[in-house]
């Protein structure tokens, strides 16, 4: 095996809502992304309510994070 650079770049795969109260946090999205390459990986869309996150939506992958933890997530495409 060797490491590859990633494009960044890919479209949801597959998306569920994960319903939490308000007070500790309210919703969130779950989704499978499938990347430029071909591979697919686990992830969330940030910056959109769950409701908008929605099946064939553009994406594009970033290091941010999860209750202080990094992890990959995601945000749309602008434009």
């Amino acid at each position: 095996m060797t490491w590859h650079p990633a494009s960044c770049g890919g479209i949801v795969h597959t998306t569920t809502t994960v319903r939490r109260k308000p007070e500790r946090g309210g919703d969130y999205n779950v989704c499978m992304v499938e990347l430029a390459e071909g591979v697919r990986m686990m992830s969330r869309v940030d910056e959109i309510s769950p409701a908008e996150v929605t099946i064939g939506l553009p994406v594009t992958a970033f290091v941010g994070e999860i209750d202080g933890v990094p992890a990959v997530l995601c945000k749309p495409v602008e434009g």
